[in-house]
């Protein structure tokens, strides 16, 4: 069997490998390698900020690899991962094309993608592939690409919502004397979950979850009980 670097460079010449699995950046040198990826140097930078434990990052020249580390590029790739991380990415939603695009664009569609999985499939889901294209910067003043209100409504509300999670007040007791309280937040086939404040009636969680949204389906928040889980407030 040929050396570990040896297979991995020939890995990186196989269809779809050839480009960033993000951004279609040609000629990657990096690997997450629990995902299984290659990646450019941007992206691969936006990975190593989401921690080891989202994305272990690997430059594909620099580092040493592992044999096992390199089966499992071998048994993932770019095309294999796509088909399932990006199996449903709305219309709407601002996708990483090459050197262009900024690290803000670039760092909020990754977190969606691996760490959020806003665009794996769900039931009765219809495949939507992302679209990779140049997007055209806004300009000032009264610049032809220049947003309009609306259109920037529909880019807050529509494709990733943020929820932050302030505070309950004046809770029940559900225990002797106090409440261990977390919230469950639901939307669509989407769930998270808070941390749990122990003995706490007025519990303070400032916590930010974030979803993807179609712009029609309605987020639940459900409050629970660590020692009764099944109970809802």
């Amino acid at each position: 069997m040929d050396p570990p670097r040896e297979r991995l460079l020939q890995l990186l010449k196989q269809e779809g490998n050839t480009q960033c699995a993000d951004c279609f950046e040609p000629n990657p040198l990096w690997a997450s390698v629990n995902w299984g990826v290659f990646i450019c140097t941007q992206c691969a930078g936006v990975h190593r900020s989401l921690g080891v434990e989202h994305s272990f990052v690997l430059s594909c020249t620099l580092d040493e690899w592992k044999r096992e580390q390199v089966d499992n590029m071998a048994l993932m790739g770019n095309a294999s991962v796509n088909e399932r991380l990006e199996y449903c990415v709305p219309k709407i939603i601002e996708v990483p094309y090459r050197s262009d695009t900024d690290r803000d664009t670039r760092a909020t569609y990754i977190r969606a993608k691996y760490v959020d999985n806003m665009f794996c499939a769900s039931p009765g889901g219809q495949r939507r592939s992302p679209e990779r294209i140049a997007r055209k910067k806004a300009t000032g003043g009264n610049g032809s690409n220049r947003l309009s209100n609306s259109q920037v409504a529909m880019v807050e509300f529509i494709g990733i919502v943020d929820v932050t999670l302030v505070e309950c007040r004046q809770l029940v007791v559900k225990d002797l004397v106090s409440s261990d309280p977390y919230c469950v937040m639901t939307l669509g086939m989407q769930t998270r979950k808070s941390t749990v404040k122990y003995s706490n009636l007025n519990p303070v969680y400032n916590e930010r979850f974030s979803f993807s949204w179609d712009g029609i389906g309605a987020l639940v928040i459900d409050l629970f009980d660590k020692d009764d889980p099944f109970q809802r407030r």
